[in-house]
């Protein structure tokens, strides 16, 4: 495998062979999908919630698949790393596959709930392992644009997702949204293991690449991430529930004990904790854990703004579209901007402070806000989230060794992850304490079209504007490629 001294990955002018160029692209149809699977229960699950005849199953429909996503990427560095990117993706999209397969053929609640789990096990290893594969190809000077054009499927996917499922559900049926992307995730499948050159899965027997795995590891940092999504993801208006109080002493204490697993015994540690040594390490993860919740509470919550306003689903999907374009061209462009001048350092305060914008505006925009201010805002949130993505693993790969670019981007996705998962929960419990406040004042219940439901929308949102204000703060804290590298190492 190349390392950043190689000619491949130093020089920025030597060519990438054909396939390996076939192989990337190939990878971002399943990154799409895996993103697109976040979000594509939002518009479903009200349909799957009657059939079942569960309204317990809506929450679960999408925290199933995070859970899966979350607990998988941080394994998915150090694995690939031991048995090689060709054949841990490709198991990666299998399993994606099967999940949503089984996923459109379900039958029972129980069996949707852990197929939901186990495409996200899936999608989050598509999604991480893509990267990977990009890192171990692109030299660092020209991997600005690949970056960025990585991060335009990612957020095309998800801001997609639920237009799509809509969609096809109004089409075809909401099993429908699940079987069509098994497939489409198969294709990509094979054509990465036809076009992606063999790593080191060719250097070792299987019995020698499994003796390396820490086990021990990876089970610990697993179940404390499960019990911590198991804890937050409720609903209601309050936190610490005894859900809370009994999933997150358990996760705290499998953390602790994963922590001294990988500190004093691993041999090969999934996440080796000298990497968070590292000042710019530590405000990268934390930068992209307070985006991705401000990013999230805006995309849950801005579609229940439109829906107060009284627009369908479909209408809803149309206004949204703003943030689908922002975050393209946020991408892409910020990622070419990269390649020309060989600087991201600016972008690492321009993107955090895009969301800061957008999510100032959301807590102060009204019910008779001119149509075309909303559609700004996401713009703007768009551009802003587009392109962090891009700047912060270009942030994380600058300040890593090469040999630890995979466990060090794993470590980025999920912070990102449990980030999400940290801000919708606590949003949720701010939206519907407000609700639930108006309630027991007034003596009734709060209607779509009443102020009190804007309130709750405000409040969520000044809780966006919290999160996006951290991250431009950890920004800050970030050292960028203009410090403490040398000019061959810029990103050109």
């Amino acid at each position: 495998m190349d390392t950043e001294e190689t000619p491949l990955l130093n020089r920025p002018d030597v060519s990438i062979k054909s396939n390996v160029v076939a192989a990337i692209v190939s990878t971002w149809i399943a990154t799409f999908l895996a993103a697109a699977d976040t979000t594509i229960t939002a518009t479903l699950s009200s349909t799957i919630a009657h059939e079942f005849d569960s309204l317990t199953i809506i929450s679960w429909l999408g925290s199933g698949y995070l859970i899966g996503l979350t607990a998988t990427q941080p394994l998915s560095g150090k694995l690939s790393d031991i048995f090689g990117r060709k054949v841990s993706f490709c198991f990666a999209t299998c399993m994606f596959t099967i999940g949503n397969l089984i996923c459109g053929l379900a039958r029972s609640k129980a069996v949707l709930i852990l197929a939901r789990v186990l495409a996200g096990i899936g999608g989050g290893g598509c999604i991480s392992i893509a990267t990977f594969i990009a890192s171990d190809h692109i030299p660092l000077k020209r991997r600005g644009t690949w970056q960025g054009t990585s991060a335009v499927m990612f957020t095309l996917g998800i801001s997609l997702g639920a237009v799509v499922g809509g969609a096809v559900n109004d089409a075809f049926g909401w099993r429908w949204a699940f079987i069509g992307i098994a497939p489409i995730s198969l294709v990509s499948c094979v054509l990465v293991a036809i076009f992606l050159p063999s790593g080191m899965e060719r250097e070792q027997g299987f019995l020698e690449m499994l003796s390396r795995v820490d086990f021990a590891g990876c089970v610990t940092l697993v179940t404390s991430l499960v019990l911590l999504l198991v804890g937050l993801n409720h609903e209601g208006d309050q936190i610490v529930t005894l859900q809370f109080f009994i999933t997150i002493p358990l996760g705290a204490a499998c953390f602790a004990l994963f922590l001294f697993i990988e500190w004093h015994w691993a041999k090969e540690p999934i996440i080796p904790l000298s990497l968070f040594r590292r000042r710019s390490v530590v405000a990268t993860c934390l930068t992209a854990w307070f985006m991705s919740s401000s990013v999230y509470i805006l995309l849950y919550y801005v579609p229940l703004y439109f829906q107060m306003l009284g627009h369908t689903p479909s209408e809803v999907g149309l206004r949204i579209l703003p943030y689908s374009i922002g975050s393209g061209v946020g991408s892409f462009l910020i990622g070419l901007i990269i390649r020309v001048t060989g600087k991201y350092g600016s972008f690492l305060y321009i993107t955090p402070l895009s969301m800061v914008i957008a999510t100032l505006g959301f807590a102060f925009i009204e019910r008779d806000s001119p149509w075309f201010v909303p559609e700004l805002y996401l713009l703007c949130k768009g551009v802003g989230i587009g392109g962090a993505m891009t700047v912060l693993i270009l942030a994380m790969l600058h300040v890593v060794p090469h040999q630890s670019h995979a466990t060090g981007t794993s470590a980025l996705y999920a912070f990102r992850s449990v980030g999400s998962t940290v801000g919708l929960s606590v949003a949720s419990a701010i939206f519907y304490g407000e609700l639930n406040k108006f309630e027991r004042e007034s003596g009734s219940s709060c209607k779509l079209t009443d102020d009190c439901y804007l309130n709750a929308l405000h409040g969520a949102f000044r809780l966006a504007v919290a999160f996006a204000c951290m991250a431009l703060l950890c920004g800050f804290l970030i050292e960028s490629n203009s410090k403490g590298k040398e000019k061959e190492d810029e990103v050109d």
